[in-house]
């Protein structure tokens, strides 16, 4: 059991990455906090995971898109009075609306993908970072995109928000430097996602590997088994 003792709150778990590294934490027996928009997705990976015998998460039904300071620091509030602490925070929500030329994008959607890919990041690691100091040696991971792929035509504000996401990353581990806190930037390469789904139609899923594998390459690196040295971690 890896992770266990370990409090692992992990953004966007109601699918794809996110949800393959809950499955993955869990085992390794981690206490989760899980928070998504989906409310329903939610509550129904926490009934598969009590019914395969695994503790049940706490679930947290939030929306980045309109999310600010207070309902943040109520998280954190209800982290450290239900879970006396926090180890390592994952970002694996995303906003995608798909390939779009950007002179059609619609300002709003501009800036909802901004806040949830960039914006809503940067705040939730600022509001946890007490508790992830107090750990000593929490993990702040953070899940990036290739960007070379992301600044090609039709990426729009998610391409922009993951360039950006990159840099956040590496002012965050030179702020940090004098810290425990364990920052990186993970680029997991492709997945069998419904957001590659969403960008490569023509593809055959199967020919992909399964988000699991990569959760399991991320659950090496909270459980301090895998440290790579590189602060933006490419895994396939």
């Amino acid at each position: 059991m890896k992770l266990k003792g370990k409090t692992i709150l992990i953004t966007g778990a109601a699918g794809g990455l996110g949800e393959a590294l809950a499955w993955q934490c869990a085992a390794e027996g981690a206490e989760l906090v899980l928070l998504d928009k989906n409310r329903r997705g939610l509550t129904d990976l926490s009934d598969r995971m009590t019914e395969q015998g695994n503790t049940a998460p706490g679930l947290y039904p939030l929306d980045l898109a309109g999310a600010g300071t207070e309902e943040f620091n109520a998280l954190v509030d209800t982290i450290e009075s239900e879970f006396g602490g926090l180890h390592a925070l994952v970002h694996c929500a995303i906003d995608f609306d798909g390939l779009q030329l950007l002179d059609q994008i619609e300002p709003q959607q501009w800036l909802k993908s901004i806040q949830v890919n960039l914006n809503a990041p940067w705040l939730l690691s600022c509001v946890c970072l007490p508790l992830l100091k107090q750990a000593g040696g929490g993990c702040l991971f953070f899940l990036l995109d290739d960007p070379e792929r992301v600044t090609g035509a039709y990426w729009g504000p998610y391409g922009i928000a993951k360039v950006a996401l990159t840099g956040l990353v590496k002012q965050f581990d030179a702020s940090l430097g004098n810290s425990a806190v364990k920052v990186r930037g993970i680029e997991p390469g492709p997945m069998r996602t419904g957001f590659r789904a969403s960008v490569y139609h023509a593809e055959n899923p199967t020919e992909q590997p399964d988000p699991g594998i990569t959760a399991g390459k991320i659950v090496a690196m909270l459980s301090g088994e895998s440290n790579p040295s590189e602060l933006i971690t490419r895994l396939n």
